[in-house]
């Protein structure tokens, strides 16, 4: 058994024989020097080839999203950074950066002086890597947890997906159990191909009761009623990371990109089985038993209740303004306009074939445009400048009366 697994395993014991998988979940990821984001590994493909890793993000794929969010993000500059007749430096935080594409496509289409970048990122290794790809630039900090005291714009790519998750089982009435790991006798006696760990259900304690019936009412109020043995995912982490965002934001705006549904589209009776899995090697892994193994080696992710952030981003304080498909979001940013203008510049055909091929994986339904959303959050932005963010980016294909709370 390695390092990481026996320490999941001394865990275990040490709770009485079994742990939530959101603990699990969280020491299989974030372990320093062990887990999956902090081990050293590659969790992300070649930025040329997009082979090797476990799976592409949007900002790998060429200038597109740096490009639409920076033309986007016009309005909250000019009023957030207005002083002696001038424009200041728009401050960007970005949390979970990644390899750094996103901030570095940032940098690339403001102009010098325009934007002043703060990366937050636990990860040693990820932040290394970010700092090897943007060394010398003064204008980008990097900060293990956020300073209070921001005004300006927060970005998040793909960060609430990665938030561990407790695993529910509606078992009918008010009856809910909670889905965790336990250690598993028989692998540990000899199986190569086991892991040593299993799954194991309890009695759900009282957030995640409250949670999980709070949520299975609103589903018979819908009429999408659950069938006993419904299983899902609620992520604990999620309001006080918003909460967290709130306070050390004086004024501006959160910009929130990730993959998942309402729960009008969670609740369907196709979705029964939850949306847990893992990542590795472009694979989606959806077996139960395969999430415990490969441990540190593979993404765990469940696509996120974006019903739930926006209960708990208006709980936290924020006003929530707007929420749209990635594709289009992108269009709504005039992004094909932003294509030509790029092509101009661009002479050879293999680039200008690869460019277009990668912007029709941004915005197509049947690839990253539909199942990726973006929602926006403010806080303390006049009306004027509020308008400037939703108009045009957010009218056209806006969802947002979808997901907001009942």
């Amino acid at each position: 058994m390695d390092e990481l697994s026996l320490r999941i395993r001394t865990q275990i014991e040490q709770a009485g024989g079994w742990i939530g998988f959101d603990e699990f979940m969280h020491l299989a990821l974030y372990t320093p020097r062990l887990g999956y984001y902090c081990g050293g590994g590659e969790p992300f493909s070649s930025e040329k080839s997009l082979a090797g890793g476990d799976f592409i993000t949007a900002p790998m794929l060429g200038p597109w999203l740096a490009k639409a969010i920076w033309s986007w993000a016009q309005p909250l500059r000019q009023a957030l950074g207005q002083s002696g007749g001038k424009t200041s430096a728009l401050r960007i935080r970005e949390f979970g950066g990644g390899r750094g594409d996103l901030a570095a496509g940032l940098r690339e289409a403001a102009q010098a002086g325009e934007i002043a970048l703060e990366m937050i990122e636990p990860s040693a290794d990820l932040r290394h890597q970010q700092q090897q790809r943007m060394s010398g630039d003064h204008q980008i900090q990097w900060q293990k947890s956020p300073i209070a005291g921001f005004s300006g714009l927060i970005l998040a790519n793909e960060v609430l997906d990665a938030m561990p998750v407790k695993c529910f089982e509606w078992a009918g009435g008010d009856r809910v159990l909670e889905w965790g790991v336990s250690l598993d006798s028989d692998a540990l006696a000899a199986s190569a191909h086991r892991s040593g760990f299993c799954w194991s259900s309890r009695p759900a304690g009282p957030m995640l009761q409250q949670a999980v019936m709070q949520r299975q009412s609103s589903a018979v109020q819908r009429g999408l009623p659950w069938d006993p043995g419904y299983r899902g995912e609620w992520a604990p982490w999620t309001g006080p990371w918003l909460r967290s965002l709130f306070d050390a934001l004086d004024s501006g705006a959160v910009l929130l990109l990730d993959y998942g549904f309402g729960r009008a589209e969670l609740d369907q009776p196709g979705r029964s089985d939850g949306s847990l899995c893992a990542h590795w090697r472009h694979q989606r892994i959806d077996a139960r038993d395969a999430l415990l193994t490969r441990i540190g080696q593979q993404d765990l992710t469940a696509h996120v209740d974006f019903t739930q952030v926006t209960a708990e981003a208006q709980a936290a304080g924020f006003q929530v303004s707007g929420f749209v498909s990635q594709g289009r979001f992108l269009l709504n940013c005039k992004i094909l306009e932003i294509l030509e203008s790029t092509l101009q510049t661009v002479t050879r055909a293999d680039q200008r074939a690869q460019l277009l091929q990668q912007l029709q994986m941004l915005v197509s339904e049947s690839e990253m445009g539909e199942v990726f959303k973006v929602l926006l959050l403010t806080k303390g932005l006049q009306d004027e400048a509020l308008a400037s963010l939703i108009t045009p980016a957010f009218t056209e294909g806006d969802r947002l009366a979808s997901v907001l709370p009942a």
